[in-house]
C-alpha cells in the first residue's frame, strides 16, 4: 500500500510539473532563510553558556544618577568594588573575579605589536573554563611575571613558533617589564570575554587614583550560591555603598548619600550580549533585532506554506473524481487521508532537501552581511530534530485540506457533475491566503523603505560641525615618543599645502564611551554641584571642526594658559594633598551652559567655575560653543566642557583640500619623518559616521533580502494560483470571445480579479506597517517627517500591484489569444 501511495504521487508530481516545480521552489526558498536567520538567532543567543553553571554568573554594572541627569549605565565598576561585595555577601557568593585591561605594546625580539593584556584575579580560571592549547593556566595565576597567550594573539606574536617559555617585553610609555608565556588558550563557544593575553591581577602596587572608589576601570563577575535570589543581594546594595563609598569626595552636597546617586546592578552573564544597549565598551547585539529577524525568517517561511497550501488546495480540487473513484472501488477515508497527508509531506521532503543546497547559496551572502561565520551540521541533535519537526508540521498543515475535505467528498455528486469539484470554499481559502501573503510582503517593502528614508535622513543631517575633509589620525599604543613629538607632528602637517587646520583632541567623532567627568561649583553657590562630561582639546580644535563659537570667545595661545599636566596636581581626589589654587579658561557647549543655570550663552561668559574633582582650579568661562553631534550623530547633543589640553591629547585631526588618496600619502611622508615606525590608524570623518548606522544598514540589507525573496514566494504562489484559474475558466473565455469580446477586455477582467486580493492586502498592511515603523522610529533623537511613510505606503503598493500584474499578465494574455475552437473544446 504505501508503494502504491509513493508511486501515485511521483505520477502527480510528474503529470503536474508547473505545479510541482512551483512549489517545491517556493517552500525550499523559505525553508532556506527561516534555516539561515535560525543560525543566526542560535549564535546570537548563544553567549557564555558553555560555562558551568552559567545560570548562576553576573556581571556588576555600575549605575550613575548625577544630579538633573538620567541613569547612565557601566559595565565596569570600580578596582576595590568586587572583594568588598564578595565579602560583603559571602553568605551568598561563592567567588567572584575582576578583568583589568590594559593596552600595552608586546614585544617578542621579532615582532612589536600592541596587544590587551587583561589581569585576572585567581578565580577567574575556575568561573570560565578556558580550552588550553599548550601550558597551564595555573602556572599563569601562580606568579605575577608569567602570562598567557590567546591562540590568536599567539599566532599573531610568534607566528609558527611554540611560545611556551618564551620571554616578551611590555611596554606602555616608558614603563616595561619582561613575562614569560606558561600557556596558550581559546575561548570555547561565543563570549562577551574578550582576552588576547591573559596574566594575574596583582593591584598590591598600584597607584591610589587607580584604586579609587570614584574610578571605573573592571570589570567584575560572582557566581551566585545555589538557591540565593539575586533579589536579595540587590535590596541589600545600597547599605554597601552607604558603608564603602565616601561621596563627599566629589560632590559636596550635605544631604546627598553615596546611595542616591551610586548604584550596582546585577546582570546575568548569559544576558549580556543582548540586554546591554548602554554598553558602548564592546559591540554587543540587540535583542529587538534578533527577535526581529526570527520573526522575519518565520514570516517569509509562512509565506511559503501559504504558497504550498495554495497550490495543494487548488489542484487538490482537480482530483475530486480519483477521490470519488477509488471510494467506489472500496478506499476508505482513513487510507485517502493518509495518502494525500503522505504527499504533503513527501512535497515539503523533496523543498527541504532542495532549501539545504539553497543555504549553501545564501550563507556566505548572509556572512558577508552580519559580519559572522555560521556553519551547519545537519547530522546534529540540534539542527536534524527541528527540521524533522518542521518537515511534519509543514507537511500535515499543507496536506490538511485534500486530506479531510476532498475525502469526505461523495461519490454520486461528484461522478454526476462529470468535472472536477471546486468549492467556493476552497476559492474564498486561496483568495485569504493571496491576501495574508502580499500583507506580509508589502509591510516588508514598506519597512525597507522607512529605513533607508531614515539612514539617509540621519546620516545627511548638520552634525554641527563641518564634517567634510576631515582626516582623524589615532596612534596605536600609548607611545611616549607619539606624545613629546605630536607639536611638531602638528607644525609639520600644516606646511603641507592641502592642509588647512590641524586640531588636537581627546577622542575622535562618533566615540560614544565617557571619557571622564569634572565636578564643578560656580563661584558663590558652593552647595551645589554639576557634574559635566569633558573632551580635553588643543587651541585649533574648534578652528579644524569648524564648530561655531556663539558667544565669548575662542582659546589663544597668547592669553589661555594649558591645563597642569597630571603629574603636577594631587593623586588622591578630595584629599588634603591640593596644591596652590590655579587660575584657568574653559569653553563650554550652549547644553552646558543651560544645565549651569544659566539663562543665555552671553550670560555664561565671564562666569567662574571651581572644580571640586581636584578642588585647584578655577575656571573661567570664555567662550560658549555651539551645540554639535560629534560624539554622536543619532543622539541629542550633551552638555560637555572643553579643558585646554594641549599636551595631554592624542588624537589628530586633519582638515584638507583636494583628494583623499593625496592627502593619505602627503601624511604618510610626514609621519615616517616625524614618527618613525610608530603605528596609527586613519580614518576619515565620514566613514565613522557611517559607521555608526552599521547596526542600522544590516538591518536594512536584510529586510530587503527578506523583503525580494517575501515577493518571490508570493508571485510565484500567484503565478500558480493564475494558471489554474485561467485553465478553470478556459471555456468561459473562449465563449466571450465568440460573442465579440477582445482580448483587452478579457485581461482588463482576470487581471481586476487578481488586483482585488492584492488591493485588499495593501488595506491590512499599511496600518500594520506604519505602527511597526512608528515603534523602530523611536530609537531615533531625530526622524524623517512621518507623513513621508504614507508615500512610501503608496510606492510599496504600487510595486506590489505592478508585481501581480506582471505575474498574471503574460499567462491570461496567452490565453486570450488562443483559437477560441480550441476553449470551447477544453474539458
Amino acid at each position: 500500500m504505501l508503494k502504491n501511495y509513493f508511486i501515485t504521487a511521483i505520477n502527480n508530481l510528474i503529470k503536474n510539473k508547473l505545479y510541482s516545480a512551483i512549489n517545491i521552489a517556493g517552500l525550499a526558498i523559505g525553508l532556506a532563510a527561516c534555516i539561515v536567520i535560525a543560525l543566526y538567532v542560535r549564535d546570537q543567543t548563544s553567549y557564555d553558556k558553555q560555562w558551568k553553571d552559567h545560570d548562576r554568573i553576573y556581571r556588576v554594572n555600575f549605575i550613575a544618577t548625577l544630579p538633573g541627569k538620567e541613569p547612565v549605565t557601566f559595565p565596569m565598576v570600580p578596582l576595590p568594588a568586587m572583594p568588598q561585595l564578595e565579602e560583603y555577601f559571602k553568605d551568598k557568593i561563592v567567588q567572584s573575579t575582576r578583568t583589568f585591561s590594559v593596552d600595552m605594546m608586546i614585544d617578542t625580539g621579532s615582532t612589536r605589536f600592541e596587544d590587551k593584556i587583561i589581569r585576572v584575579d585567581p578565580a577567574f580560571i575556575d568561573m570560565f573554563q578556558f580550552n588550553i592549547i599548550a601550558g597551564s593556566l595555573e602556572s599563569t595565576i601562580s606568579e605575577p611575571k608569567n602570562i598567557a597567550l590567546s591562540r590568536e594573539s599567539a599566532n599573531r606574536h610568534f607566528g609558527s613558533q611554540d611560545p611556551i617559555g618564551k620571554v616578551i617585553t611590555v611596554s606602555i610609555g616608558d614603563f616595561s617589564t619582561d613575562y614569560k608565556v606558561t600557556a596558550v588558550y581559546s575561548i570555547p563557544g561565543n563570549s562577551i570575554l574578550d582576552i588576547p593575553l591573559l596574566a594575574l591581577l596583582d593591584d598590591t602596587n598600584f597607584p591610589s587614583t587607580i584604586k579609587s572608589w570614584h574610578t571605573l576601570n573592571t570589570h567584575a563577575y560572582f557566581q551566585l550560591k545555589e538557591g540565593v535570589d539575586i533579589d536579595t543581594l540587590k535590596h541589600l546594595v545600597p547599605a554597601f555603598i552607604d558603608k564603602y563609598i565616601d561621596i563627599s569626595e566629589v560632590i559636596s552636597d550635605p544631604g546627598l548619600k553615596a546611595s542616591d546617586i551610586e548604584a550596582f546592578d546585577f546582570q546575568r552573564l548569559v544576558t549580556a550580549h543582548l540586554e546591554s544597549p548602554w554598553d558602548t565598551f564592546r559591540a554587543g547585539g540587540n535583542k529587538t533585532v534578533v527577535i526581529s529577524f526570527a520573526g522575519i525568517s518565520l514570516l517569509v517561511l509562512l509565506i511559503g506554506c501559504i504558497n504550498f497550501t495554495i497550490l495543494t488546495t487548488a489542484k487538490a480540487t482537480q482530483r475530486a473524481r480519483e477521490v470519488a473513484m477509488r471510494k467506489v472501488v472500496g478506499a476508505k477515508r482513513k487510507q485517502l487521508i493518509v495518502q494525500f497527508l503522505g504527499e504533503s509531506i513527501f512535497i515539503v521532503l523533496l523543498s527541504m532537501i532542495l532549501s539545504m543546497g539553497v543555504v549553501e547559496i545564501m550563507l556566505p551572502i548572509f556572512e558577508s552581511i552580519v559580519g559572522k561565520t555560521f556553519s551547519l551540521n545537519y547530522a546534529s541533535p540540534s539542527t536534524f530534530i527541528p527540521l524533522l519537526a518542521l518537515l511534519i508540521i509543514v507537511g500535515i498543515s499543507g496536506g490538511l485540506y485534500p486530506a479531510f475535505i476532498l475525502s469526505g467528498f461523495r461519490p454520486g455528486d461528484t461522478l454526476k457533475a462529470n468535472q472536477s469539484k471546486e468549492t467556493r470554499g476552497s476559492m474564498s481559502l486561496r483568495n485569504i491566503l493571496v491576501i495574508f501573503q502580499f500583507s506580509i510582503s508589502i509591510i516588508l517593502i514598506i519597512s525597507t523603505g522607512v529605513i533607508y528614508a531614515q539612514m539617509q535622513y540621519s546620516m545627511n543631517r548638520d552634525p554641527g560641525y563641518n564634517k567634510e575633509n576631515l582626516l582623524v589620525i589615532n596612534p596605536v599604543g600609548m607611545d611616549l615618543k607619539y606624545i613629546n613629538k605630536i607639536t611638531t607632528l602638528k607644525h609639520d602637517l600644516l606646511n603641507v599645502a592641502d592642509i588647512s587646520n590641524v586640531g588636537l583632541s581627546q577622542v575622535q567623532p562618533s566615540y560614544q564611551q565617557n571619557q571622564g567627568n569634572i565636578a564643578f561649583t560656580q563661584m558663590g553657590q558652593p552647595e551645589t554641584t554639576y557634574i559635566l562630561p569633558d573632551t580635553g582639546i588643543d587651541y585649533d580644535y574648534f578652528k579644524t571642526y569648524q564648530i561655531p563659537i556663539v558667544a565669548g570667545r575662542d582659546y589663544s595661545m597668547e592669553r589661555d594658559l594649558p591645563e597642569p599636566k597630571f603629574d603636577m596636581m594631587t593623586t588622591t581626589i578630595g584629599g588634603n594633598q591640593s596644591k596652590e589654587l590655579l587660575e584657568r579658561s574653559i569653553i563650554v557647549n550652549e547644553k552646558a551652559a543651560r544645565e549651569l543655570g544659566f539663562s543665555s550663552a552671553e550670560e555664561a561668559v565671564g562666569k567662574i567655575l571651581n572644580s571640586t574633582t581636584f578642588n585647584n582650579i578655577n575656571y573661567t568661562i570664555i567662550g560658549v560653543a555651539a551645540d554639535n553631534h560629534i560624539f554622536s550623530l543619532n543622539a541629542l547633543p550633551r552638555a560637555e566642557v572643553y579643558p585646554l589640553e594641549p599636551d595631554q591629547v592624542t588624537v589628530v585631526t586633519i582638515r584638507f583640500q583636494g583628494s583623499p588618496k593625496k592627502i593619505i600619502k602627503e601624511f604618510n611622508k610626514v609621519w615616517e619623518k616625524v614618527m618613525g615606525e610608530v603605528e596609527y590608524s586613519a580614518v576619515f570623518v565620514d566613514q565613522l559616521i557611517a559607521q555608526e548606522f552599521q547596526q542600522e544598514q544590516t538591518e536594512e540589507k536584510i529586510l530587503i533580502s527578506f523583503s525580494i525573496l517575501a515577493i518571490l514566494i508570493a508571485c510565484m504562489g500567484l503565478f500558480g494560483s493564475a494558471v489554474f484559474t485561467v485553465e478553470r475558466r478556459t471555456r468561459e473565455i473562449g465563449l466571450r470571445k465568440v460573442m465579440g469580446a477582445k482580448v483587452k477586455n478579457i485581461v482588463n477582467l482576470l487581471l481586476w480579479q487578481f488586483s482585488k486580493p492584492v488591493i485588499l492586502a495593501n488595506i491590512i498592511a499599511w496600518p500594520v506597517a506604519i505602527f511597526v515603523m512608528q515603534y523602530w522610529l523611536e530609537r531615533f533623537p531625530y526622524r524623517f517627517n512621518p507623513l513621508l511613510i504614507i508615500s512610501i505606503c503608496l510606492v510599496s503598493g504600487s510595486i506590489a500591484l505592478a508585481i501581480a500584474w506582471f505575474t498574471v499578465a503574460g499567462n491570461t494574455t496567452r490565453v486570450a489569444k488562443s483559437n477560441p475552437i480550441h476553449a470551447l473544446r477544453y474539458e
